[in-house]
């Protein structure tokens, strides 16, 4: 499958007078083998602009959806609904889990619901590679793969958060090897204060919680490893509390209208608008607040 050929395809869906011969164009070609894993080759590649990765993110995690999962026939019908193509999907499985730890994190959200429903399909059936690959660059060296795979581990988590008990033999098979990891992992960054390092932290957390919250695995989980993870957690809400720079805010004002205070995602009213910085709009004048 040619990549310029969907790159251009996909650029044309950001620009609307090209958008529908480009739906077009990818109506037609996504049936194709290598299709799928050619997108997963775009979203990743640092050469092709930001827009195009991300639309082709959007398309990816569309396709996943859909089309991951076997189908039958309908009743009456001989005709098989279309799948994506088996040797597609290894590519895909091969590859999604350096691609969430590779991309930035717009492209990232997109690629982490698309792991969701590999897993919930294909896991452990058809995929129990996830677990060593997870494992791999969790114990690396390179702190760089930490958040990413954390990701990755936190999507098998999940797709079992609400399982019964006896249902969650694959996750807890698999946990008896990421649980003492992850542990040893926060226990190491708890004196970092950076960015990196408490995205980490709470990326832990919430692995832990989606773990535990309503099934508690006693196999992996005995008195002396739930002491550990409460001082943990003890260590990090004791910790004060960051000083946050307030930002300035900035309302907009009509000649014959009031302030509007709105709290959290801008919006537009006849009465005025919440700004994070001053904005000329038409005759209307801003004032700080």
């Amino acid at each position: 499958m040619d990549p310029n050929r969907i790159i251009q395809a996909l650029k044309g869906t950001i620009d609307p007078n090209l958008r529908i011969a480009a739906e077009n164009e990818l109506n037609q070609s996504y049936k194709i083998i290598n299709f799928a894993p050619t997108l997963l080759q775009i979203i990743v590649s640092e050469q092709v602009e930001f827009p195009v990765r991300q639309a082709a993110a959007i398309y990816l995690k569309n396709m996943v959806s859909q089309y991951w999962q076997d189908r039958e026939p309908c009743v009456g019908e001989v005709v098989f609904p279309f799948n994506i193509h088996e040797n597609d999907r290894q590519q895909i499985r091969d590859n999604i889990v350096e691609g969430i730890i590779r991309c930035p994190e717009s492209i990232r959200a997109q690629l982490t619901m698309c792991l969701r429903a590999i897993i919930k399909h294909d896991f452990p059936g058809r995929w129990t590679a996830i677990v060593d690959k997870i494992g791999m660059y969790l114990q690396s060296q390179n702190s760089g793969s930490w958040y990413g795979s954390l990701l990755a581990l936190y999507q098998l988590v999940k797709t079992y958060e609400y399982r019964k008990a006896d249902e969650r033999e694959p996750l807890l098979a698999a946990m008896q090897i990421f649980l003492p990891r992850i542990q040893q992992l926060i226990s190491q960054l708890l004196a970092d204060a950076t960015i990196f390092s408490v995205l980490i932290q709470k990326q832990v957390i919430k692995i832990f919680h989606a773990l535990v919250q309503y099934s508690l695995p006693l196999r992996l989980i005995n008195n002396a490893v739930m002491t550990q993870w409460m001082e943990i957690l003890r260590a990090i809400m004791d910790r004060d509390v960051p000083v946050v720079r307030q930002r300035k805010k900035f309302f907009l004002y009509t000649e014959c209208t009031f302030p509007l205070f709105v709290m959290f995602q801008p919006q537009t009213y006849s009465t005025g608008t919440l700004c994070d910085r001053p904005t000329a709009v038409g005759n209307c004048e801003v004032k700080e607040n």
